[in-house]
């Protein structure tokens, strides 16, 4: 008798672990064997699909069963030709191995021209069964039917998807880890006027030493970032982001609303750096939303600077006391040594003006003056 190498495949676990088809396909072959004068010397079997490209690189069952059978000058025996593939290039592709193939369904005499006709006959049988599938899974979603994992309960769901989540965040932090060297020496190079480098431009340090992503492509800053964040590198920003400078600013400014921009750029306490004309436009907001909402500066409309918070208080002070004088009002609102008593008289003066049109005695109460350089005792000279 001859020797022969048999192969056996199913496309699923399920299939696997019933073994019934399995032992359907062992039990073909070996009656064919007996038929056809035919010793099989060794099994192997596939728990793989048929379909894809890769195919012999995701079953090597089948390639130790070439090697096998090439080794020992011997045929390859399968049940149905389906067991191979469906696919008439992976099938003309088995066959540059110079391995001989038997197909136990066909018989021992079937030629190559013969094999490519029914491994035709397979791709098209294999199409029509997925547009079936196709179509009646869609029927049956129509109707409110559920499949593969929607089945399972809800937490078996959660549990899946966090399994997949945590492969994929472990393959990408192998791959991340793979490029730690590069990573920490572009990090490393100088930056402009003495900063740290950006990402942007360790980006381009990679590049033009020829060092590919793990994808083959060039190196973008977001790549560096995001791989720096992996390797859990500290690194600092080159540009803050908006919405964390705009966070830190309302804070500071919340804090100390006399604040000017060179001050906040100063006591940010981070490492990320912020310019100027930054820091003076986030000011600017934060100035226009108090300005916003005071009353009294929208009546008066004063400009915005530094003192804007400042002049918001005396102007809510006055509206609630406006008998105080500019001193009391200073001790009242414990304002610092830049706000002198001509100033607050002034912004007094300006509410005055925008609130009321005054005559005569209305004119005198709580020495509210339309013009500030008069004194107490001209004020006080009845009307005429």
């Amino acid at each position: 008798m001859k020797d022969a190498v048999g192969y056996l495949r199913v496309s699923t676990q399920e299939q696997g672990r019933s073994g019934l088809s399995l032992a359907a396909q062992r039990f073909d072959i070996e009656h064919f064997g007996k038929r056809e004068g035919f010793s099989i010397t060794s099994w192997y079997q596939d728990i793989q699909t048929g379909a894809g490209k890769d195919a012999l690189v995701l079953r090597p069952g089948l390639a130790a069963a070439l090697k096998d059978a090439g080794a020992a000058r011997c045929p390859l025996i399968v049940s149905r030709l389906d067991r191979l593939s469906r696919n008439v290039h992976f099938i003309t592709g088995l066959m540059e191995h110079k391995v001989h193939f038997v197909v136990a369904l066909f018989g021992r005499d079937v030629d190559d021209f013969t094999l490519h006709i029914y491994a035709s006959i397979a791709e098209q049988e294999r199409k029509m069964i997925a547009e079936r599938v196709r179509a009646a899974v869609l029927i049956a979603k129509s109707e409110g039917r559920k499949f593969g994992l929607q089945l399972r309960p809800k937490s078996w769901q959660r549990y899946v998807s966090a399994l997949g989540r945590a492969a994929l965040v472990k393959e990408a932090n192998d791959r991340a880890e793979a490029y730690r060297l590069y990573i920490e020496w572009a990090l490393r190079q100088p930056g402009r006027r003495g900063r740290p480098i950006s990402f942007s431009q360790a980006a381009v340090k990679l590049n033009e030493r020829n060092i590919a992503t793990p994808l083959g492509g060039q190196w973008r800053g977001h790549h560096v970032q995001r791989m720096a964040a992996r390797l859990k590198l500290d690194h600092p920003l080159a540009r803050m982001p908006e919405k964390l400078a705009w966070d830190r600013v309302r804070a500071l400014f919340e804090q100390c609303p006399n604040l000017t921009a060179p001050q906040v750029v100063a006591n940010l306490g981070t490492p990320h750096p912020l310019d100027l004309r930054r820091a003076y436009a986030f000011l600017r907001e934060c100035r226009r939303d108090a300005a916003i909402q005071s009353s009294v500066h929208r009546r008066v409309g004063w400009y915005l600077d530094c003192r804007t918070a400042t002049r918001i208080r005396i102007g809510a002070m006055w509206k609630r006391y406006p008998e105080l004088t500019a001193r009391e009002l200073i001790e009242k609102l414990n304002l610092g040594p830049d706000s002198t008593v001509k100033w607050v008289q002034q912004i007094m003066n300006e509410c005055w003006k925008a609130h009321t049109q005054a005559r005569g005695e209305r004119r005198r109460v709580g020495r509210k003056f339309y013009n500030p350089w008069r004194t107490q005792s001209c004020a006080r000279r009845p009307s005429p």
